[in-house]
């Protein structure tokens, strides 16, 4: 993937500017001089939102007239380098939620810029947003092993930043892993570690904890995990009944 640039306010103006064929005073007027727009374009003024929204106005003007599909907002010459950083990231991370599932070079691409500059940035929230949404990506790739490694990655920047309930679903999503993996011990911990969290749904949790129990021959456990859901769907009800067909009928009398 090429380096990616991140423009300053005033390049964003220039890189408009020559895209639009248009000169320095070709933009200027009563209350903004050539000699102002060319501080600002050199990062050497800062611009008000009144002369902000006068050349965001301007440009939108010329474009139309050039019969150009083309707008830009004044918060456009007003947003900081981080903003910009900020909603590239989100923009990458979107795309990536509406891609077609077979578009693996697209979202991974989107992804690894996202991450990239996230770091650059030191942008916690967002490095930990794009490691989790890549976990789920390689979790439903079957990718398990590389999907805990950013699930791990995306826990610690949640742990880091301060984001509790977010931490749950980094667990809840690694103890999937771990159980499709077949690590059905380690499933259950992590299973364990989500159920702490306020966010994720106790009974899906009861759900999978059982179902693990129920791979490790560990029926009673099972059996008296699964009676922790008060609904009970049909995947729920076909466990109940697989688990009831491995328990003796000692056992059966005892619980």
């Amino acid at each position: 993937m090429e380096e990616i640039e991140i423009l300053t306010p005033g390049q964003r103006l220039r890189e408009i500017r020559r895209k639009l064929g248009l000169r320095q005073e070709d933009l200027a007027g009563k209350n903004l001089s050539k000699n102002y727009i060319s501080m600002f374009e050199n990062d050497k003024r800062r611009i008000s939102i009144i002369n902000a929204t006068y050349l965001s106005q301007k440009i939108n003007e010329i474009a139309k007239e050039k019969g150009l599909d083309f707008r830009v907002a004044s918060n456009y010459f007003i947003k900081s380098e981080i903003d910009i950083v900020k909603d590239k990231c989100l923009e990458w991370l979107e795309q990536c939620k509406k891609s077609e599932v077979n578009d693996n070079y697209r979202v991974y691409s989107n992804m690894y810029g996202a991450i990239l500059l996230a770091k650059k940035y030191e942008l916690l929230d967002i490095l930990a947003d794009s490691y989790f949404l890549k976990g789920c990506y390689l979790y439903n790739n079957k990718l398990y092993s590389c999907a805990i490694i950013h699930f791990s990655q995306s826990l610690f920047y949640y742990t880091k930043s301060g984001e509790i309930e977010r931490e749950g679903n980094c667990y809840f999503n690694m103890a999937k892993v771990y159980y499709k993996m077949e690590y059905y011990d380690l499933a259950i911990s992590y299973f364990n570690l989500a159920g702490a969290t306020k966010k994720i749904d106790k009974e899906e949790i009861s759900y999978y904890k059982a179902l693990s129990f129920y791979k490790l021959k560990e029926y009673r456990l099972a059996k008296s995990t699964l009676d922790n859901i008060l609904l009970r769907d049909g995947k729920t009800l076909e466990l109940e009944n697989s688990i009831s067909k491995k328990l003796t009928k000692d056992e059966k009398k005892t619980m």
